[in-house]
């Protein structure tokens, strides 16, 4: 009943959002946002707090075809399956215009399997400021399940976890003209400080519709 309650909230909030947003031009998206606000974008996330309410695991984008320029999504992708996340960027595709730009984000599967076969125990039982171990269980395996899925209280929320190959292979599938791996503050986007965060732990992609 919870789920159910929370589902139609949800979709109210969702109508709501899009109401407000009725005649304002989206040339900038900042999907996944958070909490996070970007000047001369608009953010998009399953919060109340963005200015579009949206629930990304299911249909499509709510623009037009070929009417943004620029699209973000920073360290989110792993939360949806594969099968989702080619979906996402397919839209992704569908709402640039010719010659616009995604940058996305995400957690390394690469770097943290570095990681553990090197048995990098200062990175795993590594301690917040706060004196609180960063990675939930006892060995060095239940960390590494941590940091990908959660272990105890956190639960655990990510569907997928990308290399940059693997990430790369949803924008060439999607039909994007260019796919590159770029750098932390490296990219075409104005302002990209603004933007980027988690300089460690995850690569980033850009491509060009």
């Amino acid at each position: 009943m919870k789920n159910i309650a929370r589902n139609v909230l949800l979709l109210f909030l969702e109508i709501i959002s899009r109401f407000k947003m009725k005649g304002r031009v989206v040339t900038k998206l900042n999907l996944c946002s958070g909490h996070q606000e970007i000047p001369g974008y608009t953010s998009a996330d399953f919060n109340f707090v963005a200015n579009l309410t949206i629930n990304l695991s299911r249909g499509k984008l709510p623009f037009k075809s070929d009417s943004i320029e620029v699209v973000t999504c920073i360290s989110a992708i792993n939360y949806f399956t594969r099968e989702r996340g080619q979906e996402i960027v397919n839209e992704i595709y569908r709402v640039l215009c010719i010659g616009g730009l995604a940058r996305f984000s995400s957690q390394d599967l690469e770097w943290i399997a570095k990681r553990y076969i090197e048995k990098d125990a200062e990175f795993f039982f590594q301690k917040l400021p706060n004196g609180k171990e960063r990675f939930e269980g006892k060995t060095m395996g239940d960390k590494f399940n941590s940091w990908f899925y959660g272990y105890k209280t956190s639960g655990g929320s990510s569907k997928y976890f990308y290399d940059y190959e693997t990430l790369a292979d949803l924008f060439i599938t999607a039909g994007f003209s260019v796919v590159e791996k770029r750098g932390y503050m490296d990219s075409r986007i104005e302002k990209i400080e603004l933007i980027d965060n988690r300089k460690n732990q995850v690569f980033f992609l850009e491509a060009v519709k």
